[in-house]
């Protein structure tokens, strides 16, 4: 019977991932949900754990299938080797899906019973946090970033992301509830007009205007759509500069120009020439060029670095590094083993601020790859700012789905701060964001055509902006501190009964 069980968690779980982008099915998703709770109900701690973990190795396993395509493809790493790691890391990330239904287990025993709704929902959003947190973090499968532009993606401006997900969740286990009541002949009533609560909102709540239109603005996103030896060629070299130079005659006035993450693999010293001349022609045409580029320093290390150059020149180096592909965590102990197992690694060195880039009129709260993914840093600049810039070099996941999930998670940033977005990448999926989170244009994997447009400005900022997941949090430590007080107390309770028997 547990096997059973199990298994059906871990069907439940690839069923799961593909409420994400490219597949966008989140109705599957809050389906099977409403499953994964039927099958939990009662289960004692111990199976819980297992229960989840099985979940959580299903929803990975499909789910961030693409890393398979850098480490074979770009790690000079077997066949083998790649699929060890990747099972390696999918086994360590499952424990998480674990913790969530054991913790749901003991708030379910010790919590409050006519609140029991919100158990799974609160687990959920607190072992997501956790995750992003952890380690380093690793805020990817946020399962609210699935619900970005949906009909019912109203709450974003207020929950954010991180929130969606106890939303979701939360629908799942209605769901759950108003069909065993109907199944037992009992009646649905309140779960119904929970849900009734829950959704009627996040409809009315997508026509508020949380920001207001500024300034417009031409834009323009060049993809260069090299494969990864062209970009570290010369060939690549002479095809950029050549795509930057055609980008500034063809700009008009006053435009903003945009290119992806280390488009220029030369640092700026040691293109110093080419660097002057289109800094020189940027600014004969009030322009804002953008681009990555990769900054040299001394013992073989390199910043990656976001470069604005014409009327403003600025720069944003990346704050928040990918590990075991930008640097080593515990190098000292673990560079010797990738060394013996051959991956290749780059060693970055991490920025010291999360700064803006700002003109009188512009004022842009950049991110880098990764950094996309990580909402508290995103905040920290958008508050400020007028417009969202994230570039990147998702080619080391080719024509994966790994690229399509990361332009999901730039719509979640849109929509968390109401304001436009622009995505920059070497080979696809570049896009033009509006404040909304929906995709305006988009260039995709290694496609020619030009992405240009005009967007408005958006100046304000939403209750998220402002808040972030601070309320979320204290509402998770409000309950669960009840929870444990509750416990307490019952025991304590129970102890003394004991005690007169």
């Amino acid at each position: 019977m547990m096997f059973k069980k199990q298994f059906l968690a871990l069907i439940c779980g690839l069923i799961f991932s593909f409420g994400f982008a490219p597949f966008d099915y989140w109705l599957l998703s809050i389906l099977s949900i409403s499953v994964l709770y039927k099958t939990i109900k009662e289960m004692p701690s111990k199976e819980a754990f297992y229960t989840g973990y099985w979940f959580g190795f299903g929803m990975w396993m499909t789910g961030i299938s693409w890393l398979y395509v850098s480490i074979y493809y770009h790690g000079e790493i077997g066949f083998i080797g790649s699929a060890l790691l990747i099972l390696t890391f999918i086994s360590i990330l499952s424990i998480y899906s674990g913790l969530l239904l054991l913790l749901n287990s003991n708030l379910e025993r010790y919590g409050f019973q006519k609140l029991i709704y919100l158990s799974l929902p609160l687990s959920w959003v607190l072992i997501e946090l956790i995750r992003s947190y952890l380690f380093t973090g690793f805020p990817w499968l946020i399962s609210g970033t699935m619900l970005a532009d949906t009909l019912i993606d109203g709450y974003t401006p207020i929950i954010g992301a991180q929130g969606n997900t106890f939303f979701l969740v939360l629908i799942g286990v209605l769901l759950c509830e108003i069909y065993e009541s109907f199944s037992q002949k009992r009646t649905a009533l309140f779960p119904i007009i929970f849900l009734f609560i829950v959704l009627v909102p996040s409809s009315v709540l997508k026509n508020i205007e949380w920001t207001i239109p500024d300034n417009e603005l031409k834009v323009s996103l060049h993809q260069p759509n090299l494969t990864l030896e062209d970009k570290w060629s010369q060939f690549g070299v002479i095809k950029t500069h050549g795509m930057i130079q055609r980008a500034i005659d063809d700009a008009t006035e006053g435009e903003l120009i945009v290119f992806p993450e280390t488009a220029l693999i030369l640092s700026e010293k040691d293109n110093k020439s080419f660097m002057e001349t289109i800094n020189y022609k940027s600014l004969n045409k009030n322009l804002i060029l953008l681009t990555g580029i990769v900054e040299r320093e001394s013992n073989f290390k390199i910043r990656n670095r976001l470069q604005s150059l014409g009327s403003v020149e600025a720069s944003y180096d990346k704050v928040k590094l990918v590990p075991f592909g930008e640097f080593i965590p515990l190098e000292r102990f673990l560079g010797g083993l990738l060394d013996i197992i051959g991956l290749n690694l780059t060693n970055t060195i991490p920025g010291t601020a999360l700064n803006p880039i700002n003109s009188p009129n512009i004022r842009i709260s950049p991110s880098i790859c990764y950094e996309i993914a990580f909402d508290r840093i995103v905040r920290k600049t958008a508050h400020n700012s007028n417009i969202l810039i994230t570039v990147s070099n998702d080619t080391w996941f080719g024509r994966s789905i790994g690229p399509e999930q990361h332009l999901e998670i730039a719509q979640n940033r849109a929509l968390e701060h109401k304001k436009p977005l622009l995505r920059a990448t070497n080979s696809g999926v570049s896009a033009i964001i509006s404040h909304n989170g929906q995709v305006i244009e988009k260039q995709g994997y290694f496609e020619e055509k030009p992405l240009r447009g005009s967007i408005f400005l958006y100046i304000g900022n939403t209750f998220y902006s402002t808040y972030g997941n601070l309320p979320i949090i204290l509402f998770i430590i409000f309950y669960i501190g009840l929870s444990c007080l509750r416990a307490l107390f019952g025991i304590k309770k129970n102890k003394k009964r004991t005690n007169v028997t």
